[in-house]
C-alpha cells in the first residue's frame, strides 16, 4: 500500500505466489489496463495480465489506485517490479494514457511500450471516422494496416495510397 502524508491509503497493489510464479514464466509481454472504474468512488482498478503457453489469460497483479498521475504510476510500476524480483517485461501494452507512458519510460526504460489496438481504433473512430467513406469505413481500412501488413515498405506504400485516396 502507498500512504499519503496523513497516513491515509492512496494506492493499493496486490499479488500472490501464483501470480509471481506465472510472471516468472510468462511475463515477457504484459498488458496493463486501468479502464475499469466501476467502484462507487470511481477509482481506477488495473490489472497486469499476460498469456500462458496455452494462450490462456493469466493475471500477474492488480491495483486499486487513487488517481492516474505520473507519481502514482511510478509507485505502482516500481512496486510491481519489486514483487517480481525486478524482472522487467520485454513489452508492455497499455492504453494511450500520457501519465502512464511517462511512468513506464521512467521505471522501465528498456521495455518496449506499445499501445493497445482496441484503444487506438476507438480513438480513430472518435476523431477521424467521418473522413473515410465507403464499405466498412475507417474500421475496415485500419484493420488492414493492423492485421494484414507485416513489412514496413508495404505499410508505407499502402498508407500513402490510403492518404491519397481519401485526401487525408
Amino acid at each position: 500500500m502507498q500512504l499519503d502524508n496523513g497516513e491515509q491509503i492512496t494506492n493499493i497493489f496486490w499479488v500472490d505466489a501464483r501470480m509471481i510464479l506465472d510472471y516468472g514464466h510468462f511475463g515477457d509481454v504484459v498488458s496493463f489496463d486501468t479502464t475499469y472504474k466501476t467502484n462507487k468512488e470511481n477509482r481506477p482498478f488495473g490489472v497486469f495480465v499476460g498469456l500462458n503457453h496455452h494462450r490462456e489469460t493469466v493475471i500477474f497483479g492488480a491495483t486499486l489506485m487513487y488517481d492516474e498521475t505520473v507519481d502514482s504510476f511510478i509507485w505502482l510500476f516500481e512496486t510491481f517490479l519489486e514483487a517480481m524480483s525486478k524482472k522487467t517485461p520485454k513489452t508492455i501494452i497499455t492504453d494511450q494514457d500520457a501519465a502512464m507512458a511517462k511512468a513506464i519510460s521512467h521505471v522501465m526504460p528498456n521495455t518496449y511500450h506499445r499501445l493497445c489496438t482496441w484503444h487506438m481504433m476507438q480513438n480513430a473512430l472518435k476523431h477521424v471516422n467521418g473522413v473515410f467513406r465507403g464499405p466498412g469505413g475507417l474500421k475496415s481500412i485500419l484493420s488492414k494496416f493492423i492485421n494484414d501488413i507485416e513489412e514496413e515498405n508495404q505499410f508505407l506504400i499502402a498508407w500513402n495510397e490510403m492518404l491519397e485516396k481519401y485526401n487525408a
